[in-house]
């Protein structure tokens, strides 16, 4: 792939500023740092070439990002079973709590938490992002944060 010097420019700036939030992103929707990792490499590579056709390049990062690590999660087989989570080391337990129930939702709902509470979306963003209508964001809002609830006690 070959990129125009404006492209390349571009893609410099997204990667700059949103490989790391996007690491973080896809690391609460698929549990592992070394997946999330993967993921997001994967998504700079596939926005590359639409960093200067598309209106948000931020936007459609996202949504690369979270579709990628969706089409993990089927590929891998883990939408009823996710692997233990990556260990976070915390001198809060009370996070490591969150982290480990956070990781047990399945991902549809961790998912609509983490664009949420991580990305700070509207409802209507978040609808966009995943490709579904409102109503579906909220219940599965409330479902997560019910589950939640129910976990951490």
């Amino acid at each position: 792939m070959s990129l125009g010097a404006e492209s390349r420019t571009e893609l410099e700036a997204l990667y700059r500023g949103q490989r790391e939030p996007m690491v973080r992103l896809a690391r609460l929707m698929t549990g592992s740092k070394a997946t999330a990792e993967e993921v997001v490499q994967e998504a700079f590579v596939r926005v590359a070439d639409k960093v200067v056709a598309v209106d948000n390049p931020e936007a459609y990062l996202r949504t690369t990002v979270v579709n990628l690590a969706r089409n993990y999660q089927r590929r891998a087989g883990f939408e009823r079973q996710l692997p233990p989570p990556d260990l976070v080391h915390s001198a809060l337990p009370e996070i490591d709590e969150m982290w480990a129930a956070v990781c047990r939702l399945p991902f549809a709902q961790r998912a609509v938490l983490a664009l949420k509470f991580y990305e700070d979306l509207s409802e209507q963003e978040i609808a966009r992002t995943l490709g579904c209508r409102i109503g579906t964001v909220k219940s599965r809002l409330h479902r997560g944060l019910a589950n939640l609830r129910k976990g951490i006690r």
